[in-house]
């Protein structure tokens, strides 16, 4: 049954904003702009490559005076660093703006994208900037270098440049996403997945680089810090630490659209995967070194979203738990089978870090994890964490060169993986019973102050009856959200001595606030609306807060309320193939990422001139007095 068949009469409808793709005028003066600036930047990059370009030429010198690490090298990767930071601050200003206003009008109608928009080109730029400041003398050249047409490339410049452009392409074909299916007003949209897959590929490729270029001047970048700028084994592990923040958005804004158990899931993955890895590449400390990078960072972002921009901001993980048990297990030194290692560290993070991550949601977050995600949350997050621990563990060993310590590693590399698609599967499996319905009605009707910004709105308190009052015991979560109002509202739902359930606090009913009833347990994930204004945009008659009586309401698979602008007879036989196509190409990325892993490993001729301190952990051995 459709939503869309289900709908009551209609109230006032708010003033429509556009859907369904950017004007056709934004779209020419966004492509206009990014082929000036990459237009410019290969006539600069050819002036360079021609023996012109005299203040870049300046600015390669003095950073390879600073860093240590050849121009070639260091300032490409450290702009693409910078390039991603930009990004994700823009991509999370972003989302802010969606959580508390909804949809936008197109690339220009926020002031967020254009941070993304540029901080996406700007990688792209780099990568561009790497694969044109390839040395030609075979001195200067990388043991790991590709031969590709003609030009001889560093590995790293090779994963930069593709990710960059695999990001950069998805903001046309989210447009295209949008014109034919309508606006998903979703971080899990599957162009918004190439923004994070392609990042996750460039900001690896951009630390690659740099590797590959202290190399060439025989310092091992991944035992201490060659470089006070460059520490490049805790900034890779911090990146993934970044990525796993930003894929669980909707979930620390408290907005979740799919299933609970992705983010124990996630959380378990990004945090075993960046501290094994840190761990294994970085000596001791390794894993402390990445939260001292990633940490204060990902707090300025938010306050950066939270303060300077004023949208409601999200909440942030913690990722102490897994730092914690990783560093005790590693205290003594690696131990000589790698592998046995990375399977008890992960059996550790995903136990530890999930009874962290239990109790810090319940101090931190909107929406607290409750009893009901333990069943099946748990055991997701010590799986996930097992295979991500292995992971780390092979792409540090890779890096070392020392994947001979692993009996198996391809083997292993697959198997892991194989763990995680199918952790993933199982959580996609979503059920939305047919037949359930929500009597809502709205009282207490009255005009108060929204907390976030002091705003008059109209709020009432929410009373539901439910046809199956037992979706909202004991599950992962019953709760009344409003948002889109100019913020964000949540109010737990508590049972009455009759059976019905009744809003922990009042609910805004009123402007332009979407508000729902929201229930979660098990694979059954459902919403029935409360109150969501008319859409003439999208021919959307809208639900009236049911203020005299109460209302019986369909409730439905949540999705179809949350992205109410979704059209409903768009060609959905493609929705799925075009996840296939970009998730195989994110996987393409990742295989192309361990290629180069193993290959920057294997080209190690030169010892490293610089060593660690005695006593200091180095790709598994200890360094003697």
């Amino acid at each position: 049954m459709s939503l869309h068949s289900l709908l009551p009469a209609i109230t006032a409808a708010a003033e429509p904003r556009p859907t369904g793709g950017a004007e056709t005028g934004d779209i020419i003066v966004v492509g206009a702009l990014i082929n000036l600036v990459i237009g410019l930047w290969l006539l600069l990059i050819y002036r360079y490559r021609s023996g012109g370009a005299a203040w870049l030429r300046w600015l390669s010198t003095h950073a390879e005076r600073v860093t240590r690490v050849p121009g070639w090298a260091v300032l490409p990767g450290a702009g693409a660093i910078a390039g991603a930071l930009i990004t994700l601050t823009g991509a999370t200003w972003d989302i802010g703006l969606h959580i508390d206003v909804g949809r936008d009008e197109g690339p220009l109608g926020t002031l967020a994208h254009w941070p993304m928009l540029f901080g996406l080109e700007f990688i792209f730029m780099m990568g561009l900037l790497a694969i044109v400041m390839s040395p030609t003398a075979p001195a200067e050249q990388s043991p790991a270098s590709i031969r590709i047409a003609g030009w001889t490339l560093p590995a790293g410049a090779v994963l930069l440049t593709a990710g960059g452009a695999f990001s950069l392409l998805g903001f046309p074909l989210d447009d295209l996403w949008h014109r034919t299916f309508g606006t998903d007003v979703t971080l899990w949209g599957p162009t918004h997945t190439m923004f994070i897959g392609g990042i996750a590929a460039a900001g690896t490729g951009a630390l690659l680089l740099i590797a590959e270029g202290a190399r060439v001047r025989g310092y091992d970048p991944f035992s201490g810090l060659f470089s006070w700028l460059m520490p490049v084994g805790s900034i890779l592990a911090a990146l993934f630490l970044y990525l796993t923040t930003a894929v669980l958005h909707e979930f620390n804004w408290g907005v979740p659209q799919y299933r609970g158990v992705w983010m124990p899931y996630f959380l378990a993955l990004g945090g075993a995967f960046s501290m094994v890895l840190a761990r294994q590449l970085s000596g001791r400390w390794g894993a402390f070194r990445a939260l001292a990078v990633w940490l204060p960072v990902q707090a300025l972002i938010t306050l950066f979203v939270g303060e300077v921009v004023d949208t409601t901001p999200p909440a942030m993980p913690l990722f102490i738990a897994q730092a914690v048990v990783v560093t005790a297990l590693g205290w003594r030194g690696d131990w000589q089978r790698p592998l046995r290692f990375a399977l008890v560290a992960g059996a550790l993070c995903g136990l530890a870090g999930f009874a962290f991550d239990y109790a810090w949601t319940q101090v931190a977050y909107p929406l607290p994890w409750q009893q009901g995600l333990i069943a099946e949350g748990l055991p997701m997050a010590v799986a996930a964490a097992l295979a991500a621990a292995v992971l780390g563990a092979l792409m540090a060993a890779a890096l070392r060169g020392e994947t001979a310590r692993f009996a198996r590693p391809l083997a292993a590399a697959i198997a892991s993986g194989a763990v995680l698609v199918g952790l993933a599967l199982n959580a996609s499996v979503v059920s939305a019973p047919d037949g359930l319905t929500a009597a809502i009605s709205v009282s207490n009707v009255r005009d108060v102050k929204i907390a976030h910004r002091g705003e008059t709105h109209t709020v009432g308190e929410v009373n539901v009856r439910l046809s199956d009052p037992d979706l909202a015991r004991d599950g992962i979560w019953a709760y009344v959200l409003a948002w889109q109002g100019n913020g964000r509202v949540h109010a737990k739902l508590i049972e009455q001595a009759d059976g019905s359930f009744r809003s922990a606090g009042p609910i805004p009913i009123g402007g332009d606030w979407k508000s729902f009833v929201r229930l979660h347990k098990g694979r059954t994930e459902v919403a029935a609306a409360v109150r969501m204004p008319g859409d003439e945009a999208i021919d959307f008659a809208g639900f009236p807060a049911p203020t005299s009586g109460a209302a019986v309401r369909p409730m439905v698979r949540d999705t179809e309320l949350l992205q109410i602008e979704r059209k409903p007879d768009g060609p959905y036989w493609a929705w799925k193939p075009a996840f296939i196509f970009v998730i195989a190409f994110d996987l393409s990325l990742f295989v192309l990422m361990g290629f180069i892993c193993v290959r920057l490993g294997r080209s190690q001729r030169q010892p490293p001139r610089h060593r660690e301190r005695a006593g200091t952990s180095v790709g598994g051995a200890v360094v003697a007095a």
